[in-house]
């Protein structure tokens, strides 16, 4: 959340009208992470019975447009780096397509853009054989909605795509729309990365990690903060019971799988202690930061992820599934790396 600005205009302008002005701030809309800008992808209109549309990125025919390619990103999260590569290389064997006419939806988190997701979704679908397809971020829409407001165009699409199997992916704030679209069909299962289970929760942390040190936040008392965070709610038409993600999974009757770090100060994996639903498995991580979470910052969330969405064990070294993800300096792993 880019306050900073907002919050020396605040103290500019003597606290006037301050709480509307972060508000404003946490639901404009910056415009959609969904460029278009790779030549393998295609933005297109899915709409609901209204004509509600969103935009999402699918790969037509991916999955046979070439022979041999490679995948790679270069992440970055405060002090580390690391690489991430896949290598396809279809003339040493036909992969094997274990979830051939099944979708795959992810949904990004708040300010999550598209460009690393991108890469994802072509790696799971030459991985899967699955039609993958990528939403905008929450605050991408006209009226900011949690992303809430995605639900009824891609239940839509869903209807028409008839697909076998339904998986819905859902970083941070993602999940909240995941699990939505989740409620209300059959044959879903979901992931849910860091999942935002309380939007004040998440709201106050990110604040108190990126201002509160800061010297002009002394003229912002939390009492701002809250009354900043119910605006958001009344302008979205959205109440606590809509983004209350503990007590819609504790309702689900489809297949979950939770990936949380006890190293999270943004959303707290503690919170899925008061779940009782048998239909969700909760996979804790050690000292991963929120972004890490949300980015496959881990060879061991990328095993586990793809071990729940396949069905079988995928082991961390099983590199032709999983690609290889190697710390920036390692020069060990960077050898595996082949060169373009």
């Amino acid at each position: 959340m880019h306050l900073k600005g907002f919050i020396i205009g605040c103290v500019l302008l003597s606290l006037s009208g301050c709480a509307s002005i972060i508000a404003h701030e946490i639901t404009r809309a910056h415009g959609s992470p969904l460029k278009g800008e790779d030549p393998d992808v295609v933005k297109r209109q899915v709409c609901d019975s209204k004509q509600y549309c969103i935009s999402r990125l699918n790969l037509p025919g991916y999955d046979n447009k070439y022979k041999r390619f490679s995948l790679e990103v270069d992440l970055q999260i405060k002090r580390k780096r690391k690489i991430w590569r896949f290598e396809n290389d279809a003339e040493k064997g036909a992969r094997t397509k274990p979830l051939t006419e099944h979708l795959i939806i992810i949904f990004p988190g708040y300010h999550q853009h598209a460009d690393v997701l991108t890469l994802h979704q072509k790696w799971l679908t030459i991985t899967t054989g699955a039609d993958v397809i990528v939403v905008p971020s929450p605050e991408s829409s006209d009226s900011f909605q949690f992303g809430l407001d995605f639900t009824a165009p891609l239940l839509a699409e869903i209807q028409r795509l008839q697909p076998k199997a339904v998986h819905l992916v859902g970083f941070s704030m993602g999940a909240l729309a995941a699990q939505a679209v989740a409620q209300h069909t059959d044959n879903a299962r979901l992931y849910l990365f860091a999942p935002m289970t309380d939007f004040a929760y998440s709201t106050r942390a990110l604040y108190n990690m990126g201002y509160k040190d800061k010297f002009y936040t002394a003229f912002i008392s939390p009492k701002t903060l809250d009354e900043a965070i119910q605006i958001v709610y009344d302008k979205s038409g959205r109440t606590l019971t809509d983004t209350d993600l503990l007590n819609h999974l504790n309702r689900i009757t489809s297949p979950t799988f939770v990936y949380a770090s006890s190293a999270d100060k943004i959303t707290s994996p503690k919170a899925f202690n008061a779940v009782q639903n048998h239909y969700i498995d909760v996979t804790l991580f050690e000292d991963l930061i929120h972004l890490e979470m949300v980015s496959f910052f881990s060879v061991d969330i990328m095993s586990t992820f793809v071990s729940d969405l396949l069905g079988r064990q995928v082991p961390n070294n099983e590199t032709a599934t999983l690609g290889i993800l190697c710390d920036y300096k390692d020069t060990d792993c960077l050898s595996q790396i082949p060169e373009d």
